[in-house]
Order: C-alpha cells, then structure tokens, then sequence
C-alpha cells in the first residue's frame, strides 16, 4: 500500500509570493499540480494544504531552493520596476526566463552590497550623470575620449569577444558589474539595476556576441541617464529615451569623424544605395554588429528608415536560421567568468581572503565547485 503524502501548513503568502515572481499563473500551476484551479486557490487562501512532494514540484517548477517556501513571510525583493518601467499590466508580458535573469542579477547585486559594507569600500559609479536634454552625441564623445581606448585598439581587436571583453572591463571599471545571462531574445536584449548599488548590467547570452557590445553600452546610457528601460511599446517617451541610448552607443562605438574618414562609408554615400558587403566589412572593421552600422547609418541620416528596417530583417533572419547550429561546451571557470564577470569574482574572492566569508559561501556565490576554484583563479591571472 503506498505511503499517504502529508501536508504541511505554510504562509500562503509565501506560495504567492513565489509564483507571482516566478511569472506562472493560478492556472498554469493547477494544472501541473494535476489539480482544480478552485483547489489551489483554496492553498493560496490558506484554507488548505501543499504537499511535501508538491512542494518539491514547485520549487522545480519556480527554479527555488525548498527552504523558500518554508520562509516565515514573502520576503522584500527589489521590484521588477527596478529593471523595467513597467505599468502593471504589462508585466504579465514578461517571461519566467526572464523573470529569473533579474531574480539572479538582483542576487548577485545584494551580495555585493553586503560584501562592500563588510569591507568598507566604496563602490560608488564612476559615471557622470546626464539628462535626457543633454546632446547624446556629445556625452558619447566625451565617455570615449574618457576610456583612453583609441580606435587603432578598437580597429586591432582580434575578434570580437576581445572586443567585447575589453569593453566589459572598462565599464566594470567605473565600478559596474556586468552579467551575462540567458532568456528569450524577443524580451530583451539587455537590461539595468539602478535602485542600490552596486549598479548593475546585463547582457543576454543569447545574443550574437557583436550585438552583445551595441546594447552594453545602450544600457550604460540608460545608467548615466538615470532612467531604467521602460517596458511599454510605441510610448513617445519609450522612444525618445530608446533613441537617446542607441544615439550614445552608436556615437561610442563609431565615432562619426572615424567613419566619415573611411573609405567604405565613402563609397557608400557615393552610391546612395545599400551595400550589404560594405555593411558587412564596416562591421568587421569596428568590431560592431552590421545592425549597430545601419542604426549609425539611419542616424546620420545616410539611410532611411524604411531601408533600415528592411536590412535589420534581413540580418535578423540570417541570424535565426543559424540559432540551432551546435555551440561549444566551455569548462566551468570560463563559465563562471562569463556569467558573473571579473569585477562580481574578484569581489568575492577579496571577502573570502579577508575572512568575512567562508569557503561554501564563496563556491555558492561563484556557483562552481572546489576542484574548479583553481582552475577559476589560473584564467583570472590569464586576462
């Protein structure tokens, strides 16, 4: 005779708390629990009972730890407002992916927080704050100048993750964590933390590694204007700040006195038609994706919009039939450096050399283990 299941009396408003920021609905959960949609929410209400084994279920589903549910009341996360701009109703939008991306980037951000408090430093931005009035183009030029990065470095990358590297690091630099996370590209290509600090940026992993580099520093713009991304579509005011940040990446990472020096671009205006070699060869030269030179392009009014849109479709459409094509398996360390970023690691390991955390805290903040914390070290002293 099989074992009866007990049940365990917990705050429903934890169960609550934990779906809703997992992005499952009432429904959709009935419905995995093999329940009535009337039961679970009769669980939600407190007049019954979860499951251990459904409990199990749950935190699998909700990518938890079974401890969470156990939690005397729903703790106080940071809102998703602190990433997106977001009016209630428009966050039913927002994937589970997606939701998890900001649940670990909100982790990682509170750890160092407390980490920075322990030892005392400041971790401050080193970013001069602008408004929206402000001449992106202009803002765009001083940063560079500010980042002693010339355009012979920029034009000499070996390929584009030194690219990508190089420019992670600099804004790392200006004390700005930077991850790397995976979730559907049609949320997000990237996204900011700016209600404590440290200030924080990530990055979709899904993306093309060149496309990567244009929306690293969209969002830093989003930082030094102050204003997180704003979750609402054909808003005039989205638009404006959207055009704003893509105008600041865009004059970054293709100063416009460099690309009117170019021969291709030349020969470009010469023609007065699209070239997609040329688009292509400008976008080996800069180290940029040939969506961020069109967006140059359309800028500085070298093509129009219509143009544009129907080229970016065509780009788009290249890189989704490649989307399936098998990716290379990197070891654990290499992960861990792309995921979290040099800044998040050497904080880290700075709190377990000063004693303030222990050796399972660090392997849990890292999230490798002990055989792989050498290994992590060695590529650290590589880069």
């Amino acid at each position: 005779m099989p074992k009866k299941s007990f049940k365990i009396e917990i705050n429903p408003e934890v169960i609550k708390y934990l779906r809703e920021t997992s992005g499952w609905s009432i429904e959709e959960i009935a419905k995995k629990l093999k329940i009535s949609i009337e039961n679970y929410k009769e669980i939600e209400a407190g007049r019954e009972f979860l499951t251990f084994q459904q409990i199990k279920q749950l935190s699998k589903l909700f990518q938890r730890p079974t401890s969470a549910f156990f939690l005397p009341q729903a703790p106080k996360e940071l809102p998703i407002s602190s990433a997106f701009r977001v009016l209630p109703k428009t966050e039913k939008r927002i994937s589970k992916e997606l939701l998890l991306a900001i649940r670990k980037a909100q982790y990682y951000q509170s750890i160092v927080n407390e980490i920075i408090l322990d030892l005392n430093i400041s971790f401050t931005p080193k970013i001069e704050k602008t408004k929206l009035e402000d001449n992106p183009i202009e803002v765009a030029i001083k940063e560079r100048n500010e980042s002693r990065i010339p355009i012979e470095k920029q034009y000499k990358f070996k390929d584009a993750y030194e690219a990508f590297n190089t420019w992670r690091k600099f804004i790392e630099s200006k004390n700005i964590l930077v991850f790397q996370f995976k979730f559907p590209l049609e949320d997000a290509r990237g996204f900011s933390l700016m209600d404590t600090l440290p200030y924080v940026i990530v990055i979709n992993s899904q993306d093309n590694i060149l496309a990567r580099i244009f929306t690293l520093f969209h969002e830093y713009a989003h930082l030094i204007l102050g204003i997180p991304e704003i979750y609402i579509q054909d808003s005039d005011t989205s638009k404006e700040i959207e055009k704003w940040c893509d105008t600041f990446a865009s004059e970054f990472l293709i100063p416009t006195k460099e690309l009117e020096k170019n021969e291709l671009f030349e020969l470009l205006v010469k023609t007065e038609k699209v070239m997609p070699k040329i688009i292509e060869n400008l976008s080996r030269e800069f180290k940029v994706s040939k969506k961020a030179i069109l967006t140059k392009l359309m800028l500085l009014n070298v093509l129009s919009y219509e143009d544009y849109e129907e080229q970016k479709a065509k780009i788009e459409s290249k890189i989704e039939s490649k989307k399936n094509q098998g990716k290379s398996i990197i070891t654990p360390a290499k992960k861990c450096v792309q995921e979290k970023g040099e800044k998040f690691i050497l904080t880290v390991l700075e709190s377990k050399e000063k004693g303030l955390i222990t050796t399972q805290d660090l392997l849990e903040f890292l999230s490798i283990n002990y055989q792989n914390l050498d290994k992590l070290e060695k590529l650290l002293s590589k880069r």
